[in-house]
């Protein structure tokens, strides 16, 4: 941990404080309000923040909304000369990773500074609170909505359980993610393999086999006996995404490895038991094919008894911010960028867009802004197809006549924030709701969104 900024009203105590972790070799700067503290961080990638903006109104709220907005993974010290306990509460909620009462042995600072290190340093394999309403991280899922930790939650307590397990999701909305959660917080399996398959990948022709294995001279081209995937899995776990592709012939043999607990490998006469869970995903209603005659009643009832249904972006818009803040860290330090952030207008853009492709797209966009951009904090023109989707919305032009109350909403609030330079904060304030309100109101549900292009 390197880079520190400052935040803090007096100037006395900023630079005091300033020139003593300079002597420590941090690297610091300094603002004296929200706003230049906003700028700075819009500019610079920081390790820590320190601030003192916390009045006995609890002004540090303000600032501390807004980093946890678009820079979670960031740590905030509060430094102050207030100490009431709802302060505390309130900021320690909020994110905060720490609240000290001034003044502050510079031994004692510097401890703080080691334990922010050890946080940051350390992957949240378990929910935190970090905002209003949340804020967490496990394995790769991170979020802030209410929905993905109930996701989140339900794969946690089924982990050690070998029961039929079903992941239903639009594409591209992270459902191997979640198979890889339930298997990797296994007691029992996450040492073992974790294999994963993509079902309408594979031509039905040579699916068995190459999930079965097969023997030697079971057919043109089987020179030698090879394992299947289930037996690659044998002890750990089997994603078998895009169940509901398969074949029903397929499904059989499928359902018999399921209550059997037996493979037998084409060409062969002989069984072989295998110890392997399957946790199938789809994008397809299963239900409605069952009822169609496409997929087995009892293959469905056997993956679904714990069903876990991921809920599209489009649904969730408050985990973008989140979700890029990961991205772009994951980003810069693969292809050794050093993008630092999402300017607001671009943020307000990419919040507003309906994701199609869910996460899967809004990673590549960002991967595709960092490559291409030339600038260090990401603007609206790195972003063309959202530009394109916002500025119809703007105009109030859609590609379809038809618009609800909802969506007219949503559009004046966008240009409310637009009036005042996207800054959330303030738009919140002036219209009187809470900043995490802010962001809900800017979601549609997925009714709302045959209006939208």
């Amino acid at each position: 941990m390197k880079a520190i900024l400052i935040i803090d009203s007096y100037e006395d105590h900023r630079t005091s404080l300033a020139e003593f972790l300079r002597s420590e070799g941090y690297e610091i700067d300094e603002a004296a309000t929200e706003v230049e503290a906003m700028k700075l961080m819009e500019a610079k990638a920081y390790d820590l923040v320190v601030t003192d903006l916390c009045e006995p109104d609890c002004m540090c709220t303000g600032i501390l909304h807004w980093i946890k907005a678009h820079y979670p993974w960031l740590n905030v010290v509060i430094a102050t000369s207030f100490g009431a306990i709802d302060c505390v509460v309130k900021t320690i909620r909020m994110g905060a990773c720490n609240y000290v009462m001034k003044p502050v042995a510079n031994k004692a600072f510097l401890d703080i500074i080691q334990e922010a290190a050890q946080r940051r340093g350390h992957d949240m394999m378990s929910l935190r609170r970090v905002n209003e309403p949340y804020c967490y991280r496990v394995g790769k899922v991170v979020g802030v909505s209410r929905s993905m930790e109930t996701v989140v939650q339900t794969a946690l307590k089924v982990t050690d359980f070998d029961t039929g397990i079903l992941i239903r999701g639009e594409s591209g909305t992270g459902k191997e993610l979640i198979a890889r959660i339930i298997h990797d917080h296994s007691q029992t399996r996450k040492d073992k393999e974790f294999v994963a398959i993509n079902c309408a990948a594979i031509p039905n022709e040579i699916l068995e086999s190459e999930l079965f294995g097969y023997a030697r001279g079971a057919f043109t081209g089987a020179a030698q006996h090879r394992r299947g995937l289930i037996e690659e899995a044998n002890g750990g776990t089997l994603f078998m995404d895009e169940i509901g592709d398969t074949t029903p012939q397929f499904q059989t043999k499928i359902l018999r490895v399921i209550q059997e607990k037996e493979i037998r490998r084409v060409g062969e006469n002989t069984n072989r038991s295998v110890d392997v869970r399957i946790v199938a995903a789809t994008n397809r209603d299963l239900g409605r094919l069952v009822k169609e005659g496409a997929f087995r009643e009892d293959l469905y009832y056997r993956l679904s008894v714990i069903d876990i249904f991921i809920p599209p972006l489009r649904e969730r818009r408050e985990d973008i911010p989140t979700l890029i803040g990961y991205f772009l860290q994951e980003i810069n330090e693969r292809l050794k960028k050093d993008v630092r952030g999402v300017a607001d207008e671009a943020m307000t853009i990419l919040a507003a867009y309906p994701w199609p492709g869910n996460v899967r797209e809004l990673r590549n966009s960002i991967e595709r802004a960092v490559v291409l951009s030339g600038h260090k904090v990401l603007q609206r023109e790195d972003f063309p197809l959202a530009c394109e989707h916002y500025r119809k919305l703007e105009t109030g032009h859609p590609d379809d006549d038809t618009i609800t109350l909802q969506e007219m909403e949503r559009r004046y609030l966008l240009k409310v924030m637009k009036k005042y330079n996207y800054n959330q904060k303030l738009v919140a304030r002036k219209l009187g709701i809470g900043y995490t309100t802010l962001w809900r109101k800017l979601k549609l549900t997925e009714k709302d969104f045959s209006s939208v292009p």
